[in-house]
């Protein structure tokens, strides 16, 4: 560059300008926000996650800590213990005269022993837990308000047990469904190939066109055995049924325990016996009999032949082993959920109703009060009102979801396993959907409180 000095004197600038200083400049203007700011706003976040896992991690264990006392010991438990009593004893009883005396007989002894000693021990537990429904109920009953809250509550986890029980056998029928329509394909295979073929099945000769008509007569009889017995009025039936064999339970309990403490104290069943079991177990074995027996008909067991075993009986002879295949996995599988239908309602729907009856449901939902509480706690240290809806939306929310998860789940008769899992997967969907939420939130205030930023 050349500059002029005076008159026509001129001298070359050699001096290289920086490109670079406007630019520098440009970017000096645009930075606003102080460092301190920025350390401000790091230390705000870390209070605020300390504060949200403090929050997160006390109502969790609070939460599930009070479940867990309230409900005792699971019932499942115990009744497999009670199962290996029964395998040891067996085996102990089938051992010879001189097997009795050998280190393996005194291994079966010793298990037995501590099996029985176990098996008593969880039922004492189950005792002072069904005690304490019992009290807890007596004690919501002394007011009209409590008692409709109690009954409000007991009311709603009922309504999810029974409607778990009529899902699984429509998933059963759903299955069976299904079943008759790959039946009615191979049907049509069979009377394609050659109708007229004669077959002899187990000394009875037909063609293979009268066999079929064996085969749809039987899967009429089926299916109007499992609409009779397993459809929803059926099932409604049995469960007013079940219902009327428990409408003096929790007197019955509190007569062999608190009513009478002075003579029951030496009462041994009061420790090592589940009372409320004890009590019902006819009733229940009653309706286990009944409704296998219904289930029986359809699709047998290893001392009966069911509809579905005489069916799969005949197209076994009609059929390619490959077709015979095929049909058997969808028999097996229809099947099958026909049984864990009958499980749910004999066995786990009658175990929830019995629980409901001594008043589980409110000693239950005292796990979410206490969450809640915990929360509602933790959230008064926040710092300001940005601060609790923020740990709210990513820590306080979630862990009350988790809990109320693991409730729902314990009423539609999910096993305590499987419902601590998808209760913790529910309290980590909801960690991410609250995290979301805030972010969108905090952008939203920024652009707001900034609008020349956007």
């Amino acid at each position: 560059m050349i500059n002029q000095v005076s008159g026509n004197t001129y001298y070359y600038n050699t001096a290289v300008p920086n490109a670079f200083n406007n630019f520098n400049l440009t970017m000096n203007a645009y930075q606003t926000v102080p460092q301190t700011t920025v350390d401000n706003n790091e230390e705000k976040e870390k209070h605020r996650h300390k504060l949200g896992l403090t929050i997160a991690t006390s109502a969790v264990v609070l939460g599930f800590g009070v479940l867990a006392l309230m409900k005792g010991m699971p019932k499942g438990f115990t009744k497999k213990l009670e199962n290996l009593k029964g395998i040891l004893e067996k085996r102990l009883d089938k051992l010879s005269e001189d097997a009795k005396t050998s280190r393996m007989a005194d291994f079966y002894r010793y298990s037995l022993k501590k099996t029985e000693k176990a098996a008593e021990y969880f039922n004492s537990i189950n005792n002072a837990s069904a005690f304490k429904d019992i009290l807890f109920a007596k004690l919501m009953n002394k007011t009209k308000p409590t008692r409709k809250i109690a009954e409000k509550i007991t009311g709603m986890f009922e309504r999810f047990s029974r409607k778990t029980v009529l899902n699984g056998y429509e998933n059963a029928r759903t299955r069976f469904e299904r079943m008759y329509e790959v039946f009615g394909a191979a049907d049509n295979k069979i009377m394609f190939a050659n109708p007229e073929k004669v077959v002899t099945i187990n000394g009875k000769s037909l063609t293979a066109k009268e066999w079929l008509k064996v085969i749809n007569d039987k899967k009429l009889n089926m299916s109007q055995t499992f609409n009779g017995y397993f459809g929803k009025n059926a099932v409604q039936g049995r469960y007013k049924n079940t219902k009327e064999k428990m409408v003096d339970l929790e007197q019955k309990v509190w007569d062999l325990s608190f009513g009478n403490v002075k003579d029951n104290y030496k009462n041994k069943e009061l420790y090592d016996t589940f009372l409320p079991e004890a009590i019902l177990a006819k009733d229940k074995a009653a309706i286990k009999k009944q409704v296998n027996w219904y289930k029986e008909i359809i699709s047998g067991s290893p001392e009966r032949a069911g509809h579905l075993d005489e069916i799969m009986a005949i197209y076994k002879e009609l059929l390619s082993p490959e077709d015979y295949q095929k049909l058997l996995r969808v028999s097996n599988a229809a099947s099958s959920k026909l049984d864990r239908a009958v499980v749910l309602e004999t066995d786990k729907f009658f175990d929830k109703l019995r629980d409901l009856k001594l008043g589980s449901a409110p000693t239950d939902f005292l796990s979410m009060v206490a969450g809640l509480v915990t929360v509602g706690a933790g959230l008064t240290k926040a710092e300001d009102n940005d601060e609790r809806i923020s740990v709210s939306l990513k820590y306080g929310i979630p862990a009350l979801s988790a809990i109320a998860t693991s409730l729902y789940l314990g009423a539609t008769l999910v096993s305590g396993g499987s419902a601590l899992i998808l209760s913790t997967i529910s309290g980590m969907l909801m960690n991410q959907i609250g995290t979301k939420v805030d972010e969108y939130r905090q952008k939203h205030i920024e652009q707001k409180s900034n609008p020349k930023a956007v």
